[in-house]
């Protein structure tokens, strides 16, 4: 028998990923204790080059994910949080100034911060574009004052510098469209890898610096971290898939045998592959045959180089790598190869960890952003609800408005 979301509080986080759909549903209490009621994965159909090559096929394996997370909890959701990897955004960083007062000076009021934020947020976007995040960097007041937090400040201009990170408008119309299509509601959407920090990542190392590096299928996402707030985004144009593909060509294996070998035999430890013996039987149409575990771990190694460059690349190359003073976590499928840990922090001179395991759940790292997307779902219902005009809430922002504008003008 199914509960009812709405007697209880459940919400469920759909990672749509253009390889695998992660699906999670959580139970909480508050903000910082949420129970984790279970998780399920498919693969993904309907993709092509992370775009929707066939919508309906796309909506028949989102209600296939979501079908398979309640029979597997017994709990029935009707709306989902949705969250898109990287393949789908663009990052962008936009700024604008715009005027206090047209003479003298004036307190710096959450209005006027609100403004220059749309002011930067028009620059910085495409007309075919949505904005799914804005992350404030700074505030400026009359080119002097730089603050997180200027409101209460005196000045006659200010500026503000935006961190955003954006999505064609209709390749978002057409996912939703394919969650709706599968009998689910979109709560909002969100970046897989920033819901994935909000689990993995505590606000102390958000704090003191770090990075939160997710690997995916087709591409791994970097996340920067400082003085808790997103002070960097980027793409490395690499995943796991690229390993199997690899075993898969040189190897001569279909991608669905390279990929458990991967899983079973693959490590990116650095040890020579010709000091590696033994092999791998494999079965074949015609029986069972040998392949050398030299050839694999050569394989492996081929592609975890080139990750490495990539990410050694990105990660030295942003002006926060200094401030990584909590190192780099690391979630996602591709974060679990054996020995990727230990290659990373050689290759970065950081410090380097998994993402904070969940209560209950083997290989949490995998499904850190389904868990996170569900805890976002949470947090927006919870703003939501104190968001209803009740008569005091009614009264305080009447308050609130009338501050505002005393100080807009006087």
């Amino acid at each position: 028998m199914f509960r009812k979301m709405a007697q209880t509080q459940y919400f469920c986080g759909l990672d749509l990923g253009t390889h695998t759909l992660k699906a999670g549903i959580i139970c909480a209490k508050d903000e910082e204790n949420l129970d984790l009621m279970g998780v399920f994965e498919t693969r993904a159909t309907g993709f092509k080059e992370a775009s929707i090559s066939d919508i309906a096929e796309l909506s028949d394996c989102i209600q296939h994910v979501m079908q398979g997370v309640m029979q597997k909890t017994g709990i029935k959701v009707h709306a989902v949080q949705l969250g898109i990897s990287g393949s789908f955004l663009a990052v962008r960083r936009s700024s604008a100034i715009i005027p206090l007062i047209d003479s003298g000076t004036k307190v710096v009021s959450a209005f006027d911060l609100r403004k220059v934020d749309h002011q930067a947020k028009l620059l910085g976007v495409n007309l075919d574009e949505d904005i799914i995040h804005d992350f404030p960097q700074w505030y400026r007041v009359d080119d002097v004052n730089t603050s997180a937090n200027p409101a209460g400040l005196v000045g006659r201009k200010i500026e503000s510098s935006l961190l955003l990170l954006t999505a064609q408008a209709l390749r978002l119309r057409n996912l939703t469209k394919a969650v709706h299509q599968a009998g689910f509601e979109v709560n909002s959407v969100a970046f897989s890898g920033f819901a994935a920090g909000d689990v993995a990542v505590d606000k102390e190392d958000k704090t003191q610096g770090c990075a939160l590096v997710d690997i995916g299928a087709n591409i791994t996402s970097v996340i920067f971290f400082k003085n808790g707030i997103v002070g960097d985004v980027q793409f490395i144009p690499w995943g796991g898939n690229y390993i199997t593909q690899t075993i898969a060509e040189r190897l001569s294996l279909t991608v669905d045998l390279a990929e458990e070998i991967k899983k079973t035999q693959g490590q990116a430890s650095q040890s020579d592959p010709k000091e590696v013996s033994g092999e791998i039987l494999v079965k074949r149409e015609k029986g069972y045959m040998p392949i050398r575990r030299e050839a694999v771990c050569e394989a492996v190694n081929w592609e975890i180089e080139n990750f490495l460059t990539h990410l050694e690349a990105v990660v030295k190359g942003s002006n926060l790598y200094y401030q990584l003073n909590k190192g780099i976590v690391m979630v996602g499928g591709g974060s679990l190869l054996t020995g990727a840990i230990e290659r990373i922090e050689e290759r970065v001179n950081r410090p380097v960890r998994m993402g904070a395991s969940t209560p209950g759940l083997n290989n949490a790292p995998v499904y850190a952003a389904a868990i996170g997307l569900g805890r976002m779902h949470y947090l927006k219902k919870k703003q939501e609800s104190l968001n209803i005009k009740t008569p005091a809430a009614f009264k305080d922002k009447i308050v609130n408005s009338v501050r505002e504008l005393c100080q807009e003008y006087f």
